[in-house]
This record gives structure tokens, C-alpha cells and sequence, in this order.
């Protein structure tokens, strides 16, 4: 097996990998988080509500953190940055170009090469 076709496999291999990787990333983030706590194995204590005057004392109670998982509100960072800034002085010199000079020729007959005239 030569280094392109191992190149190949490999690569489609690893895009397999992080296809999965991203669907399952996705998935996550889109199924409710109620849907996923049902599964947990543990249910969250209910406070018991006494109907009488005065205070009432209930055993603690126990709500799970995986329900408060969520994204973060996106809040406006703003930062300023000044760059350095360095004054920089072009100087080109004038180009020159070769002076050419126009020399008419009157006395050619119309045919060509020119001929000179004998």
C-alpha cells in the first residue's frame, strides 16, 4: 500500500470519526434537558407544602445541576486596540527613459525593405 491510498483511508477515517463526534455534540444540545434528567436514575425532591400558619421546615431539597446546564448569554465585549504606528517616508526616484529622437525618411521608394537610393 503506497503513502497516498494510506493518506486516503486514513483521512476518510477521521472524518468519520468527527462526523460522529459533531452529530453527537449536536444532538446533545438540541434534546431538552428535562428529556435527558429522566434518565439520570435519580428524581429531585419536591418540596411538601403545609397549609397552616408560621413557619414550616422540610427536608432539603435536592434539584439536580444538569438542568441549569445551558449556553451562556452572549454579552458585548468590547476592547480597544491602538496599534503602535510608525511613520514611514517613501521616497521614489524619478525613472528615467532612454530620450529617443525621429529621424524622417523622405526619400524611400514604396517598397519594402527600405533601399537607400544610389
Amino acid at each position: 500500500m503506497d503513502f497516498a491510498t494510506f493518506a486516503s483511508v486514513y483521512k476518510r477515517y477521521l472524518h468519520k470519526i468527527l462526523a460522529i463526534i459533531l452529530l453527537g455534540v449536536f444532538i446533545l444540545n438540541t434534546i431538552p434537558r428535562e428529556f435527558i434528567h429522566e434518565f439520570a436514575g435519580h428524581h429531585d425532591t419536591a418540596d411538601a407544602l403545609h397549609h397552616h400558619d408560621g413557619l414550616t421546615i422540610s427536608e432539603q431539597h435536592r434539584h439536580c445541576d444538569f438542568l441549569q446546564i445551558g449556553v451562556e448569554p452572549y454579552e458585548l465585549f468590547v476592547t480597544i486596540y491602538i496599534p503602535p504606528v510608525q511613520k514611514v517616508i517613501w521616497i521614489f526616484s524619478p525613472l528615467t527613459l532612454p530620450e529617443t529622437t525621429h529621424v524622417p525618411y523622405f526619400n524611400l521608394t514604396p517598397r519594402a525593405p527600405p533601399a537607400s537610393l544610389a
